[in-house]
């Protein structure tokens, strides 16, 4: 079977046709240059390809203009910008990995403001969705979740992943039917990186033990959780946790049972966007949410949990200056 937009699920293909610019996240590489290619031939389709500079490798200026270029090709308007990631790393006190995801979203935040009613389209795949499952169940995340076909960023942007169903094989082989060329990131076949060593290494092995293609139950068992979260949040949300502040309001949530009380608190770390999320990090908060304990308490991806007037609230943790360690949990306010 062939990839084409009419096979793209229900939900993305309304939304990718309701004709709201869709800033399409374009890096040059496999996978997005079949989703610039597929988006730029939907019919209804707004599009415009976004490109972000990280600045980590040598390729980068010329992937930019290779970006830029194929999309001028097609007819489809392009943004890009370059971004600071390793700066943002030091600052922040984050990976690279982390970095180059805050930047992304922080420019897609910044062209969407001249698109107004701006959608995200990025290209993850059924493959990436194996990776993400994996790593959530490994670092101690709770259930076996993956990315959804659709979702909403903290910073209130909606993102469409149209490919999430197709494996890395149907779009190489949709790439290669339509001779369209993509750039290769040397740094995907190293497995110094913990995502790598999954896709070159342990999946594999899964495969070759069950003799099958195992993201297709990683596929149905994310399908499944997905399900279960989205229905979860809106059982949440009738319970009016959160002031008009977008704060989680504690003497609501203190009255849940525990279980259900740590299922609020995972829910709303998530929807404020805080990455590689992990049980141990949801049981700080919720050591936090007692106001004879500490106040706040880090996150990955350079955030804070912070407790304020019977409060919960996300922010980013200030910058950290050369010497100085990241604030410890602390009690008192803030």
């Amino acid at each position: 079977m062939m990839l084409t937009p009419d096979h793209f699920d229900s939900q993305s293909a309304e939304l990718l046709r309701s004709g709201r610019p869709v800033l399409a996240g374009i890096s040059g590489g496999r996978d997005s240059m079949a989703l610039l290619s597929l988006l730029s031939g939907m019919q209804g389709c707004n599009l415009v390809a976004c490109h972000v500079h990280h600045g980590l490798r040598p390729e980068a200026d010329e992937e930019a203009q290779f970006v830029r270029q194929h999309a001028s090709s097609l007819g489809i308007p392009c943004v890009w910008e370059r971004a600071d990631v390793r700066s943002m790393a030091r600052a922040g006190g984050m990976s690279l990995e982390e970095a180059a995801r805050h930047a992304r979203q922080e420019l897609f935040l910044k062209w969407s403001a001249a698109h107004p009613g701006a959608l995200v389209a990025l290209a993850h795949h059924r493959n990436d969705q194996q990776e993400t499952a994996l790593l959530h169940l490994c670092r101690g995340a709770s259930g076996i979740h993956g990315m959804s076909p659709v979702s909403t960023w903290a910073n209130g942007l909606t993102v469409v992943r149209p490919l999430l169903d197709f494996s890395r094989e149907e779009i190489t082989a949709y790439l290669a039917h339509h001779r369209i060329p993509w750039r290769e990131d040397a740094s995907n076949q190293s497995t110094e990186y913990t995502r790598n060593a999954l896709r070159h290494e342990v999946i594999p092995r899964l495969d070759a033990l069950f003799r099958r293609d195992t993201s297709l139950s990683f596929s149905r068992a994310c399908r499944v959780e997905n399900q279960i979260r989205t229905a979860l949040s809106q059982a949440l949300d009738s319970m009016n946790l959160t002031d008009p502040q977008g704060r989680l309001f504690l003497p609501k949530v203190n009255q849940l049972p525990a279980e259900l009380r740590q299922c609020a608190v995972h829910d709303y770390l998530r929807r404020r966007n805080v990455p590689d999320l992990t049980e141990e990090a949801v049981l700080r908060v919720m050591n936090i949410l007692d106001t004879g304990g500490p106040s706040r308490t880090s996150l990955p991806g350079g955030k804070l949990a912070v407790r304020k007037e019977k409060r919960l609230l996300v922010k980013d943790a200030p910058p950290i200056n050369k010497g100085e360690q990241p604030p410890a949990d602390t009690a008192g306010g803030i």
